[in-house]
């Protein structure tokens, strides 16, 4: 029994990674392949003689970085994404699905590759630049890239060929070191600009083998050999360059969809109509709309200003969509990072309307099928709530459609206050569908994870003895807290004194002393503490729709989006009804 759960174990584990098996399969391959080509080729027979291995290294690793350099491009074509994302969800949805979820773990998988094999391939070349130093080969003169014996390897690196392989070997270590979450995260300026010297590495990888360092012999037919004069002196030309075959598709697609960005790229001045500071170190901001510009629940859009950085374009989804009657929509921006910093002094610093902001825009995402779903599932932390926001705007204004049937929202949260983003909108959308006679179409759990204060205060209940009393007024009943010592005030939530800077302590304060059950009732019955246990929700889920194929809409941060996978995967196993687990991310 144990052995044919650990055969069933091992072949689970086996097809969640048969992609990369197969990735890594592909590479290897390649590698191999190109490597015996020149291990046993004829023509690189005195090639060979000089560099040795290096030679078979360096073409196989080139190879890979080819197919690498091609296919890392193919994610980044947004609008053809986005016409590929409109195909296949009408006739595969299955593959939708798939393609939507493993395009940015397939950039990264091919990136990875591509910065190992770089790195192999610049060492190789530095042996084979030492090789052709100390194996000048005297007799055929014409194959020798160094010009005398023991002459110095820094000097053939000072050529075409090392000077561009240098610059493409550090254009790669940067993008790599940058594409690392923690510097991303902290420093996403340098991950953006780094990433911005692509085009001059794609353009330094076509110019870096014409230089023909590389020679290859002319094998001779018999006729030329009867033609030729001196049948013992071999011939040699360059190596022919096979990287713009590689480049040539993807390049031409990554041009047009530039291309296509910039020809539908807002150019003009689109103004900031309003500005709302939320709790949580959130701006609100509410753009004008192009006239011509259509968007969907579930899209985001490209967002640059001129007066931060001339070049970046951040991402946002779009909390409310424009309709005929009202041309603007509304975003949510997190305060975390240089840029949004920067945009946050400067919206305090001026008025809003004095800021240039360019859109492009909008571009597909997964959470645009939210609304096509008999039953959607959505789980959002924090900020991430923000693809979810324009689904309750369409069931606030069109309570009675038949799509989506119903929709099951469970948003989490570390501070009550950051609960009024939505709790309005939430409140009237419950009451509309209740006035529709639609209350099941909407179930909404808040879930409130900072309980810290509270355990302090039920930690520190035997040094500070409470007295608790029961007082009866006009307005129900009200719990009063007092100390045996007149003098000393009780807090039932206090702030959390670890934090240095006044600012977070203040709005934290206050959001410690916030109930919104206060002024929204309907909303505050719907509210948890701590977080969620996850066992018991898949398992109200499963019970709810038993035989059902469900769709599992994730917004929030990496940890959260890994435990969600592995509970759709485990509660896809153990019952009949399936899950599909769909995820957005930006960063």
């Amino acid at each position: 029994m144990k052995l044919t759960k650990l055969i069933i174990d091992s072949f689970e584990s086996v097809k969640r990674r048969i992609y990369l098996i197969l990735w890594i399969s592909l590479v290897l391959y390649l590698f191999y392949d190109t490597f015996i080509y020149y291990n046993v080729g004829q023509k690189f027979y005195y090639l060979r003689r000089i560099l040795g291995f290096g030679l078979c290294i360096s073409r196989g690793t080139a190879t890979v970085i080819n197919l690498c350099c091609a296919l890392v491009l193919l994610p980044l074509c947004k609008k053809l994404n986005q016409l590929l994302y409109r195909v296949l969800s009408k006739l595969w949805p299955g593959l939708f699905f798939f393609w939507l979820e493993k395009t940015k773990s397939f950039h990264m998988t091919v990136a990875i590759t591509l910065l190992f094999f770089a790195v192999v391939h610049s060492i190789s070349h530095l042996v084979n630049l030492w090789n052709f130093s100390r194996g000048y080969d005297e007799q055929n003169a014409e194959i020798n890239f160094a010009r005398y014996r023991n002459e110095n390897p820094l000097c053939l690196l000072l050529s075409t060929a090392g000077l561009t392989g240098v610059a493409m070997l550090i254009i790669t270590l940067c993008m790599g070191l940058t594409s690392m979450r923690i510097v991303r995260r902290r420093v996403y300026n340098a991950f953006w600009y780094t990433h911005q010297l692509y085009l001059l590495f794609i353009v330094l990888l076509i110019i870096h083998p014409l230089s023909g360092v590389l020679k290859e012999q002319v094998i001779e037919t018999e006729a030329s050999l009867i033609d030729s004069q001196d049948e013992n002196t071999p011939r040699f030309v360059a190596i022919k360059s096979t990287t713009w075959l590689w480049m040539s598709l993807p390049l031409s697609c990554y041009v047009f969809d530039l291309l296509w960005r910039i020809c539908t790229r807002n150019r003009a001045k689109v103004n900031i109509l309003e500005v709302h500071h939320m709790a949580g170190r959130t701006i609100s901001l509410t753009v004008s709309c192009p006239p011509d510009l259509q968007c969907r629940m579930g899209q985001y859009f490209l967002l640059q200003c001129l007066d931060v950085s001339l070049i970046e374009w951040h991402p946002f989804t779009v909390v409310k969509v424009p309709t005929t009657y009202q041309r603007s929509f509304v975003v949510w921006i997190r305060i975390k990072g240089d840029w949004t910093e920067s945009l946050e002094k400067l919206l305090l610093e001026r008025r809003a309307s004095e800021l240039s902001v360019l859109v492009d825009g909008p571009f597909s995402s997964p959470m645009e099928s939210v609304c096509r779903n008999d039953v959607a599932i959505c789980v959002a932390a924090g900020v991430g709530i923000t693809p979810f926001v324009a689904v309750l705007h369409d069931l606030l204004l069109n309570p009675r459609n038949r799509l989506p049937g119903r929709i099951h929202l469970l948003w989490i949260v570390r501070y009550e206050q950051e609960l009024t983003w939505l709790a309005c909108l939430a409140n009237k959308t419950l009451l509309q569908l209740r006035n529709a006679n639609r209350p099941d179409r909407l179930h909404i759990e808040f879930y409130v994870t900072n309980t810290q204060n509270e355990l302090k205060n039920n930690s520190n209940k035997e040094d500070n003895p409470v007295a608790h009393m029961v007082v009866i007024n006009e307005k129900g009943l009200t719990h009063v807290l007092k100390r045996d010592r007149d003098d000393e005030k009780v807090t039932l939530l206090t702030p959390n004194l670890k934090r240095n800077a006044i600012g977070e302590k203040s709005v934290r304060t206050e959001d410690n002393n916030y109930n919104i059950a206060k002024e929204y009732p309907l909303i505050g019955c719907r509210v948890r503490r701590g977080r969620p246990h996850w066992d018991r929700v898949f398992g109200y889920w499963v019970h709810l729709y038993p035989e059902n194929h469900l769709n599992l809409y994730c917004c929030g941060p990496k940890k959260l989006v890994k435990l969600l996978r592995s509970n759709c995967k485990n509660a896809s196993k153990t019952s009949k009804t399936k899950f599909t687990f769909v995820h957005e991310g930006f960063s």
